[in-house]
Formats: structure tokens, C-alpha cells, sequence
């Protein structure tokens, strides 16, 4: 396992977004410090209101799905995916699903989480050099191409004095779009993408990551209640989206998560109920918000399974989850499956809506 805090000498988009920004030769040194921006970076957001609804499972499976993925960087090459995943959750469970306890304690004691961002931002002068996400970052399983940006229960404690950040020159919903664009890179390395797992909440901290996305993503339960509040949701996006010029996220989907296979009677009344409002709903949204952008609820959905837990038990994704009984290893390679499906159906709406 490769467990070590990355300190290097690229930008953040580096090769990848000039490449895909037409670039026909190779740029100095000079235009890379130009470009030290997010550029073509797919960002996604996953968050709820609710929680329990497998919102950081289908983060931290996402990502890793995505990390073992190849995607075009010009007219005919293709490059592996690199992916960036950023718990911003106090709960930390995306931090502790990719690392074990040990490792977690020794990072949140020693100040190595997202905590570290804001409190520096909040108390330092206007002097002090911004902090470096690349002092925190780490890159927990080897040979695949994940980084996580951990969290902290501390996250909880920033969340009050952020409502009195002021700096006249940066919004305390821009503190992780600042630093982010100042991350620097192994070499070679580029983030193709990047996933926020959100707190359950619309928070300032929240905020910073929906400043920032081009996307997000709401996983829901199947059940008579978990679609309640998702209007609020995409409301406050919108109302941050008025406020900010700058912010162009939007809804890609809501997505079926831990559904339990057995409860076919009741999934089935459940799922009418949710086309139901997903009609309603995105009757709503082209009138306020968007028109012609697709259906609102995946057609990709993601089962409840023993398997997951185990893998989650065990620091890994899904994906990296190789146990050695038999039965264990077809029901991995069965349930990742779903994630598969679920990966190529987000990369299509993407697709779909750059049209």
C-alpha cells in the first residue's frame, strides 16, 4: 500500500486539459504557470440531505472506477484516468474506507486532513502563503490511480467560523477552489477527474465544493421518503448559481442506491412513486432551472450486498477487492458490475450534456 503525502512539481491540470484544449504543440514552462487552473477537469459532487443512503459508498466506488478507466487526450490517444477524491464529510468515512485506522489516526493527529485548509485560511494574514493540499495528500492503494484529500471530525468546529471569514479579495465558498488550483502534481500526473463526498448539509463547506463542480450527484434511497428534500437541494444550488456567476453545476442524476434486491412488490410501488415525482420534478426544473438535459433518476442502480461491506471492512473499494474464497471473488465481480454500469452511464450524461 502506497501511503505517502505528495509534494511535486507540476500543476494540477497540467498536460491532460492543454492537450484537450486544443493545444497543437508542447507548452513551455511559462504557459503551464499560466494554466495552473481546473480547466477541463470533470468535477462531480455526491451529496444528500439524508444520511445512510450510500452517499459516500457510491463516492468512493465512483472514484475508483473511474481510476481504472482510459479516456481520450487528443484526436486518437488515450490516457488512464487519475482521479482525486476529496472527503469533505466530517464523518470521514471515504477517508476511512481507503485507509485503516492506524493510518487515519496518525493523519488526523498530526493535522494532515482538509481541517488544516480552512483553520489556516481563517487565521492566517494576508502575508502567509496559502496552504498546500499537497501536504496532505495521499494515495492510498498502490497501482491505482486514487487520491484522496482526508477529512476530520475537527471539519465540524470550521463550519461556525466560517460564516465570519472575510477576505476582500476571496469568498468563503472559494478557499478550496483557491488551493485546489495551486495543487501541484507528481510528474506526468493530471487529475482527469475529481469527487467530492459532501457533508449531509448545505453548509459553507458544502458550498466549496458545489462553487466548484460541474456536476452533482444525489444517491437516494428506494423508499417512500428519501426523494423529500432534493428540491431543496438543487433550490439552494440554483440560489448559489444566481449569486455566483462563475458556478455552472448542475443536477447530472439521482441515483437508486443500497436497494434491496428481495423487496421486488415494494421497489417496484417505490420506484413508481419516484417516477412520479421525477416527472413532476423535472416539469420544475425546465420551467426554473434547464431544458432537454435527460431524465432525472439513473436507469443504473446499485444493490445492497454483503460484498461492499466486506471490501469497506477491508480499506478498498470494490474494485480492489480480491478475497480469496471463491464465492467471494463471483460476488465482487458480479456487484462491480453495477458500478461499471453506473461509471459508463454518468460518463454518457456528460457526454450528452457538453452537446
Amino acid at each position: 500500500m502506497v501511503f505517502n503525502p505528495q509534494k511535486c512539481s507540476h500543476t494540477f491540470v497540467d498536460w491532460y486539459n492543454l492537450q484537450d484544449n486544443n493545444s497543437q504543440t508542447t507548452p513551455s514552462a511559462g504557459t503551464l504557470k499560466d494554466n495552473m487552473k481546473i480547466g477541463n477537469t470533470t468535477v462531480i459532487s455526491f451529496i444528500n440531505l439524508k444520511g445512510g443512503v450510500g452517499k459516500t459508498t457510491s463516492a468512493v466506488n465512483v472514484a475508483a472506477t473511474l481510476a481504472r478507466r482510459d479516456f481520450k487526450s487528443g484526436d486518437k490517444s488515450t490516457k488512464p484516468a487519475s482521479v482525486l477524491l476529496i472527503d469533505l464529510d466530517p464523518q470521514s468515512n471515504a477517508s476511512l474506507t481507503l485507509l485503516n485506522k492506524k493510518q487515519y489516526e496518525e493523519i488526523d493527529r498530526t493535522n494532515k486532513t482538509l481541517y488544516q485548509l480552512f483553520d489556516n485560511e481563517i487565521s492566517r494574514d494576508d502575508d502567509s502563503e496559502t496552504f498546500d493540499l499537497g501536504d496532505i495528500r495521499v494515495t492510498p492503494i498502490e497501482g491505482l490511480n486514487l487520491d484522496l484529500l482526508p477529512s476530520s471530525l475537527k471539519l465540524i468546529d470550521i463550519q461556525d467560523k466560517l460564516v465570519g471569514y472575510h477576505r476582500y479579495y476571496l469568498s468563503a465558498t472559494d478557499i478550496l477552489f483557491n488551493a485546489l488550483n495551486k495543487l501541484k502534481n507528481p510528474e506526468g500526473k493530471a487529475y482527469t477527474h475529481i469527487i467530492f463526498d459532501c457533508p449531509p448539509s448545505l453548509g459553507l463547506i458544502t458550498l466549496n465544493a458545489l462553487s466548484l463542480s460541474r456536476y452533482f450527484i444525489v444517491p437516494t434511497l428506494l423508499d417512500a421518503y428519501s426523494h423529500w428534500g432534493l428540491d431543496k437541494i438543487v433550490e439552494c444550488v440554483n440560489r448559489l448559481k444566481r449569486c455566483k456567476a462563475s458556478c455552472e453545476v448542475e443536477l447530472l442524476g439521482v441515483l437508486y442506491s443500497k436497494v434491496d434486491p428481495r423487496s421486488t412488490i415494494e421497489n417496484y410501488k417505490w420506484d413508481i412513486e419516484f417516477q412520479k415525482w421525477g416527472t413532476e420534478f423535472d416539469e420544475w426544473l425546465s420551467k426554473n432551472i434547464r431544458t432537454g438535459k435527460g431524465a432525472i433518476i439513473f436507469k443504473s442502480r446499485i444493490n445492497s450486498a454483503d460484498i461492499i461491506r466486506k471490501a469497506e471492512a477491508d480499506n478498498r473499494p470494490l474494485i480492489e477487492y480480491h478475497p480469496s474464497a471463491s464465492n467471494l471473488r463471483s460476488e465482487q465481480k458480479k456487484h462491480q458490475v453495477e458500478w461499471e454500469e453506473l461509471v459508463t452511464e454518468i460518463l454518457e450524461r456528460i457526454e450528452y450534456r457538453r452537446k
